[in-house]
């Protein structure tokens, strides 16, 4: 009887692997805003729902768009910056959902910074011109009546450590950081002077992006991703101990309160309901038609698809997740 189960067993395990469909999933990033990414893996959630998901790290937006141009990646984590630049020149990128709509970013600056009119003469940090931090500092700068190139210069620095550590050395006066670099910052002495998600700063800083080729070809296998992402961020946010534990292996994080701190900032950002707000690429649409007027012809619902999120509401998945 032991043996029969044993072969079972075995044999669930093997078909299982066999039919599972699969699915390449990109994230950009080390940092504990993609960690539901990683718990449907270690959780087992994307297997559940019959995907055999491989994840990749991809640091650049552009390599990361090229390759799910080239269908080698299914899903990523690709902004609406990103979104909406590709589909302006013809691409078919497409957010199905948002796992940040804010621009997720702490203003870190050198202790005598007090505030952001004492950053005049100055020099901003960010990781590479043209990425989500340098579009997140440029629209806060605006908002702040202070101009890039006039009043303040902006410089790339590399990834987040890399400029955690230009500011705590005093090469730049500020940046815009995301845990855990903020954390080290502060550490270090440093002062957060804005958080840009309470600015009003609209930015899918991290999206739930695919093409709409994959969503008309294998819409079923998106779904199912939505689903194991729902089940993921539940758990980051229910079960702290298993969260931390899973981003401690992802993000090579072994401090507690750099690791409490991480969890702290994807809970203070992340959309329990990942549906993307309009907000977040009407803002990048707009500086794109600044430099190019024609872009005035496109409306925000190009970029971005809400329909499978708006099933799964309607079909009362997240409610049976959280309750409400």
């Amino acid at each position: 009887m032991k043996a029969i189960l044993i072969c079972v067993g075995l044999w669930l395990t093997v078909s299982q692997k066999l039919y599972a469909r699969p699915l390449v999933v990109g994230y950009s990033s080390v940092t504990s805003v993609f960690l539901p990414f990683w718990i449907g893996n270690e959780a087992g959630f994307y297997k559940k729902e019959g995907l055999d998901a491989q994840l990749i790290y991809i640091a650049s937006s552009t390599t990361m768009a090229q390759a799910m141009f080239a269908r080698e990646v299914a899903v990523s984590t690709v902004n609406s910056g990103s979104v909406v630049s590709s589909g302006l020149q013809g691409g078919d990128l497409v957010l199905m959902g948002a796992v940040i709509n804010t621009a997720a970013f702490y203003v870190m600056a050198r202790p005598e910074i007090a505030r952001a009119q004492d950053l005049k003469g100055k020099r901003i940090g960010v990781t590479r011109l043209g990425s989500s931090s340098d579009f997140a500092i440029r629209e806060y700068l605006k908002k702040t009546q202070l101009q890039a190139g006039r009043d303040v210069n902006i410089i790339q620095a590399g990834r987040m450590p890399e400029l955690a550590a230009a500011l705590n050395s005093g090469s730049i006066s500020a940046a815009p950081l995301s845990a855990p670099s903020s954390y080290v910052a502060e550490q270090k002495g440093n002062r957060v002077i804005a958080n840009l998600a309470r600015e009003g700063i609209y930015f899918v800083i991290a999206g739930l992006t695919t093409t709409r080729r994959f969503l008309r070809e294998q819409r079923s296998d998106a779904k199912a991703f939505l689903r194991a992402f729902g089940r993921a961020t539940h758990l980051m946010f229910e079960q702290r101990d298993q969260a931390k534990s899973i981003l401690r292996k992802y993000a090579k994080i072994d401090d507690p309160g750099m690791l409490e701190g991480s969890l702290k900032y994807a809970q203070d950002f992340t959309e329990k309901i990942p549906l993307v707000k309009r907000e977040g690429v009407q803002v990048v649409l707009d500086q794109e038609i600044a430099k190019n007027p024609p872009a005035k012809e496109f409306t925000p619902e190009r970029f971005y698809d809400n329909s499978l999120v708006q099933e799964l509401i309607h079909e009362g998945f997240y409610k049976s997740l959280w309750s409400k």
